[in-house]
């Protein structure tokens, strides 16, 4: 059998240069919402960037929290970053939530999501 030499070469005198990203450092509209059901109610709690629903946090807008659900019949305005959805019927329903200014114009956040209340 022959003997086969296999020479690699690849080495480079400078490496290649990093690549830059880019990273956003402020973020606008985001809504983080949390909730858990206990019984027939649902508990929830709000964390809106840049939104204020106490009129304490200056530079920030004030607002409120609208709650609908068609399933529920429900129609709920809350002012406060956490509240109680009481007297929820039996079943699964759609909550839709979304912060609003106080002239009730759209903030821009809005969230989705399921309750089953056994």
């Amino acid at each position: 059998m022959g003997l086969v030499s296999l020479t690699l070469s690849g080495c480079r005198d400078t490496p290649p240069e990093p690549k830059s990203i880019a990273v956003a450092a402020h973020v606008e509209n985001s809504l983080s919402v949390k909730h858990l059901t206990r019984g027939n109610e649902v508990l929830v709690e709000c964390i809106a960037t840049g939104v204020t629903f106490t009129d304490r946090q200056k530079g920030a807008t004030a607002g409120k929290i609208v709650i609908r659900s068609g399933t529920a019949n429900v129609y709920e305005e809350h002012r406060t970053a956490a509240f109680i959805i009481k007297g929820m019927p039996k079943g699964t329903h759609l909550i839709e939530l979304e912060v609003v200014g106080m002239d009730n114009k759209p903030l821009g956040m809005k969230k989705k999501f399921y309750v089953t209340i056994s």
